[in-house]
């Protein structure tokens, strides 16, 4: 696998927490692998630009109408000047440009906004910070908002939600470019899970890896049945592994075990029904597949150091 060349976009009052997270993921030197992003800062403008905390940022590199993204193999970016602000149309047509000519264009966080005024996210599905979705809607009816989810990832468009899910979209991005053992090392140093999965409001609750096919396969099948009875043995046998196979390409893609993960997917799925419905307590163990309610209490308190009731009581959707 080659390098990839990557643009980050800077932009007047730069949102520095999403700028920051582009600049760890792609921009970092990393020159113990073999491969790695080669990354430039472009600038929207020729004058610094100011950044949320007032500090300034400045580039040597400046976006031209004339160039647009044709020297790069993705374009980030990373937050917008926010939600009311119009992108310039020089913006708009290079990436336009960009992804008709193969590019991939990454948007974190409010930059959602930058890329659906491009049109490339109609009649596709998109997300971002849950605080804009009313206006994100109303703005571009003709996209699928998806609320409950850390990313969205189609034909070569990705949008993540707010502030750090940036991480895991980057993440997910490293990964399918320089494969799973990159990712992880990657998300060792940044000190965060290598897969993030579910959990309140935008996480992303049943993501799976995309290679080996058979492993995705499992790990999908697992959260389709997650309200029934399942054994790892099953799991493994659905990815036509041993399940001694199955445990070590499973520890080596997500860095958890198989039972780790499932038990995540069980209180990822406890925790929508919590937040969405009134059923009891017993209810929601049996259609996460806890069983019991105890069962439920136990894992719930061991991942959370919260009971389900006081779980419930702190997010239950009006």
């Amino acid at each position: 696998m080659s390098s990839k060349r990557v643009a980050i976009l800077t932009y007047p009052n730069l949102c520095t927490f999403e700028f920051s997270c582009a600049i760890e993921l792609f921009a970092l030197p990393r020159p113990d692998f073999k491969n790695w992003y080669q990354t430039d800062v472009i600038a929207l403008q020729s004058e610094a630009v100011t950044a949320t905390g007032g500090f300034q940022v400045t580039t040597n590199h400046t976006f031209n109408k004339k160039d647009g993204f044709k020297h790069y193999d993705m374009a980030v970016i990373a937050g917008w000047s926010g939600i009311d602000v119009d992108v310039p149309e020089a913006l708009v047509h290079a990436l336009l440009h960009f992804h008709q000519t193969g590019g991939t264009i990454v948007s974190f966080c409010s930059g959602a906004f930058v890329l659906a005024a491009t049109g490339l996210l109609d009649n596709k599905s998109a997300t971002t910070h849950w605080r804009y979705e009313n206006t994100f809607k109303s703005k571009f009816p003709n996209i699928n908002f998806q609320a409950n989810v850390l990313f969205t990832e189609e034909e070569r468009l990705y949008t993540s939600a707010g502030s750090a899910s940036a991480l895991d979209l980057g993440l997910h991005i490293i990964r399918k470019d320089y494969g799973a053992s990159i990712s992880n090392e990657v998300a060792k140093r940044l000190v965060v899970s290598p897969q993030r999965e579910g959990g309140q409001a935008q996480y992303a609750n049943q993501t799976v890896l995309v290679k080996p096919d058979h492993l995705s396969s499992s790990m999908q099948w697992a959260v389709d049945n997650l309200h029934k009875p399942i054994t790892i043995s099953q799991m493994a046998d659905r990815a036509y592994l041993s399940r001694r196979s199955f445990d070590r390409h499973f520890r080596n893609s997500l860095g958890i075990s198989p039972k780790e993960w499932l038990t995540r997917q069980r209180i990822n799925f406890a925790r929508e029904l919590l937040e969405s419905s009134q059923i009891g307590i017993d209810q929601v163990a049996e259609q996460s597949g806890f069983g019991s309610a105890m069962n439920l209490r136990h894992h719930f308190g061991q991942v959370l150091g919260v009971s389900p009731s006081h779980y419930r009581r702190q997010f239950l959707q009006a």
